[in-house]
């Protein structure tokens, strides 16, 4: 039950509660997935806000740009596990990526990656559903 204070907004007919920033990121991210072209960078913010992490790449020379540019985020998944490089999986533009977010018993009938993504961002959103069990993420280095 909910017990802390209540903000709510109206976006289109649903009302978000903005008690955990997590579930207005995914709202908000999933409406980015309908807007916007299918990026990797896109990739890289949609997996932040599932796992509540943030990436940690300072973007300080062009090589770190252009990691963040395909993809790639510099995360500590578990306090003290230290920071390692992921290529996040490309959840904007295949649809088995963009269908691995979708909460369990949800279903659609959009065959394109960013349709699905933008429906699994926002059902999660709403339902406050936690992350998917299992990413698909292939580690690039350790550092």
């Amino acid at each position: 039950m909910f017990t802390g204070p209540l903000r709510l907004y109206l976006h289109g007919a649903f009302f978000i509660s903005t008690e955990q920033n997590a579930t207005v990121d995914l709202y908000g991210l999933g409406y980015r997935c309908l807007h916007e072209p299918a990026s990797r960078r896109l990739d890289g913010e949609i997996y932040c806000a599932l796992h509540n992490i943030s990436d940690s790449n300072p973007l300080i020379n062009d090589q770190q740009l252009h990691a963040r540019e395909n993809g790639e985020l510099l995360v500590e998944h578990c306090p003290g596990d230290g920071l390692a490089w992921i290529e996040v999986p490309p959840f904007t533009a295949e649809l088995k990526y963009a269908e691995s977010l979708l909460p369990e018993g949800l279903f659609t009938f959009y065959r394109d990656a960013r349709s699905v993504c933008a429906t699994a961002l926002q059902a999660r959103a709403l339902a406050n559903e936690p992350p998917p069990l299992v990413s698909s993420v292939v580690q690039l280095r350790t550092g």
